[in-house]
C-alpha cells in the first residue's frame, strides 16, 4: 500500500482499535456482529462496544439491521468510509440476499481467527500474486464479468504459507444443496490445474454441510485424477500421452484425425505449447521416449492437494428483518425484501 488505511480513519474521528476493525470489515464483510468487535478488541461488555457504535451513529456510517428479540447485524455502508480506504465501488457496501450476509459474517470470524497470517483479501493482490510469483496464465484465473471483467468474483480470502503454497477458502452460507460449491470447483478448475500445489479450506457452520463438502470435493477431483495431474500436464498425464499420440497421427502422411480424438487435439494445441511440451513431443515423434518414461516422469511430481473443513462455533442471523432497518446514511440503496428461515444469533 501507498497509503495508511488506519490513519484515514482516525482522521474521521475513529480511535486506532475502531479504525483498524472497521478497515478489516470493509475490506472483508461489510457487515459485522457486536461479539466481532469485542472480539477484536479483546474486552466483553458493552460499555466499549456502545462508545463505538454512538460515534458510528454520529458519523451516520452503519445500518442496523433488527433481526428481532434485541438480535442485529451492522452493515457499513457509508461511502466516507470506502473512499477513505480507496475502495469507492466496494460490492460490500450494497444490500445482499441472506445467505450472502451469513458468509460474510463467516468470512470475518475466519478473518479475525487468521488475522496475523499473510492473506490475500483484493483483486488486484490475489492477480499479481498468482501470475507474478506462480507463472499463471491470466486467463486460467476464475472471473465473471458484471459490468467489466473481475477476477476472483466471490471475493473469499486466500492464505498464503511462508512457503508459497496458496490455500484457497470456500464459505458455506447454509444453502440446502452443494451447487453454489459444484460452481466455485468448477470455476476455479483450470487454476487449481496450473499450481503444483495448494490446499482448499471449507468453512460452514454445521458438520452436516462439511460432510457433504467433503464428497463433492472428492468427486470433482478424485484422488486417481490427481495422479499425473502437474502444472505441465494440468488434465493429467493420460490426457497429454493421447495427445501426443493423436497429433502424430494427424501429422504422417496426412492422415485425418478420428472425431473422437478430435476434442483432444483441440485441447492439446491450446494447452501444451512451451518448450518442454515441443521438446517431449520432438523426442515422442523420433522415438527417443515411451508412454512409460512419460508417466514415469510426471507420477513423480503430481499435484499436491489438501482438503480440510473448518466448522465456526457460532450462530448467525439468517432471517434479516428488513422492515426494521434503521438507516445511518441517507444515500445508501435501499434494502429488499426476501423471505428465508429465520435463525438465531447472539444478542448485541
Amino acid at each position: 500500500m501507498d497509503y495508511d488505511p488506519i490513519s484515514s480513519l482516525e482522521a474521521i474521528g475513529y480511535i486506532e482499535r475502531e479504525a483498524s476493525f472497521l478497515y478489516l470489515v470493509a475490506v472483508h464483510s461489510g457487515y459485522f456482529l457486536r461479539r466481532q468487535y469485542c472480539r477484536f478488541a479483546g474486552r466483553d461488555g458493552g460499555t466499549l462496544f456502545s462508545r463505538f457504535l454512538k460515534k458510528a451513529d454520529r458519523h451516520r456510517h452503519f445500518h442496523v439491521i433488527e433481526c428481532g428479540q434485541g438480535w442485529h447485524i451492522y452493515h457499513l455502508t457509508s461511502k466516507s468510509i470506502y473512499r477513505a480506504l480507496e475502495r469507492p465501488h466496494s460490492q460490500h457496501r450494497r444490500i445482499k440476499g441472506d445467505s450472502y450476509i451469513k458468509s460474510r459474517l463467516m468470512v470475518l470470524d475466519f478473518v479475525l481467527a487468521y488475522v496475523r497470517v499473510n492473506l490475500l483479501t483484493d483483486e488486484a493482490g490475489k492477480v499479481d500474486f498468482f501470475t507474478t510469483q506462480c507463472g499463471v496464465r491470466s486467463e486460467l484465473l476464475p472471473r465473471s464479468y458484471a459490468g467489466r471483467l473481475m477476477y476472483f468474483p466471490d471475493g473469499f480470502p486466500i492464505l498464503v504459507s511462508n512457503s508459497g503454497v496458496p490455500s484457497f477458502t470456500f464459505f458455506d452460507g447454509g444453502q440446502a444443496t452443494s451447487s453454489r460449491f459444484e460452481r466455485f470447483l468448477a470455476q476455479y478448475q483450470p487454476l487449481f490445474a496450473a499450481l503444483g500445489e495448494f490446499n482448499l479450506i471449507f468453512v460452514a457452520d454445521t458438520e452436516s454441510n462439511s460432510s457433504r463438502a467433503k464428497a463433492t470435493f472428492h468427486r470433482f477431483l478424485p484422488a486417481d485424477c490427481l495422479r499425473g495431474v502437474t502444472p505441465t500436464t494440468p488434465l493429467g498425464v493420460d490426457h497429454f500421452v493421447q495427445f501426443l499420440e493423436v497429433r502424430q497421427q494427424s501429422e504422417v502422411g496426412g492422415r485425418g484425425v478420428l472425431s473422437s480424438d478430435l476434442k483432444t487435439l483441440r485441447e492439446g494445441e491450446a494447452m501444451y505449447t512451451s518448450l518442454e511440451h515441443q521438446a517431449l513431443y520432438s523426442a515422442w515423434k523420433i522415438g527417443s521416449t515411451t508412454v512409460e518414461k512419460i508417466r514415469q516422469r510426471f507420477l513423480q511430481t503430481s499435484m499436491r492437494v489438501n482438503f480440510s473443513t473448518v466448522v465456526l462455533p457460532y450462530r448467525y442471523p439468517v432471517d434479516v428483518a428488513r422492515p426494521g432497518v434503521r438507516s445511518h446514511e441517507g444515500d445508501d440503496t435501499p434494502y429488499q425484501t426476501r423471505d428465508e428461515t429465520p435463525s438465531a444469533e447472539d444478542k448485541p
